[in-house]
């Protein structure tokens, strides 16, 4: 089984940075990525925070998880693949695609 990601940032905000994910299943969501780089959380696409859901990256685990498994899955997926992009560039990135079987 192959399943694909694909997020892209849409804006910038005081808050943190926006990302739209979607996936080759047809899921979507929208992310919020705090200023520190280190913090992902579930939003809306003006950048509100969506519940209590997050991904601490210096903690790596997810906190108040959604009780949704595929909503989980999702976000922990496009969360950590915004988070190691930047870790491996060194900024947050503008794109980011991954493939995984």
């Amino acid at each position: 089984m192959t399943a694909s990601l694909a997020c892209r940032k849409t804006r910038s905000l005081e808050a943190g940075t926006v990302y739209a994910w979607e996936s080759i299943e047809g899921a979507t969501g929208h992310l919020l990525i705090d200023p520190g780089e280190t913090l992902a959380r579930p939003c809306t696409p003006e950048g509100i925070p969506l519940g209590e859901t997050r991904l601490d990256k210096n903690v790596g685990t997810v906190e108040n998880p959604d009780p949704n498994p595929e909503l989980r899955r999702a976000f922990l997926t496009a969360a950590a693949a915004v988070l190691r992009e930047t870790e491996r560039q060194g900024h947050l990135p503008d794109r980011v695609t991954r493939t995984f079987w």
